[in-house]
């Protein structure tokens, strides 16, 4: 496995005040996933190690799984309480 690494830090809401809702995807030398989202006090973290065949189809799984929750939540949201 290659030393490829990955890190990326991003604010969900990066002009307001009040939150400090984030994420922080990384990938490290030693081939270990971390997808960390926090939100106020509380955090969530997939962890995957992409040294393993099978880990890396459950890591591809749960971000595809995740992302698509995402959209659909986010669609039920504007088409509901949107105004």
């Amino acid at each position: 496995m290659s030393s490829k690494i990955y890190n990326k830090k991003q604010f969900l809401l990066p002009e307001s005040h009040r939150s400090m809702s984030c994420y922080h995807a990384k990938v490290m030398e030693d081939g270990i996933m971390k997808l960390t989202i926090h939100d106020c006090k509380r955090s969530v973290q997939l962890k995957n190690d992409l040294n393993n065949e099978d880990e890396i189809d459950e890591a591809i799984e749960k971000l595809n799984n995740f992302a698509e929750g995402i959209l659909e939540l986010k669609k039920f949201i504007q088409e509901n309480f949107k105004k």
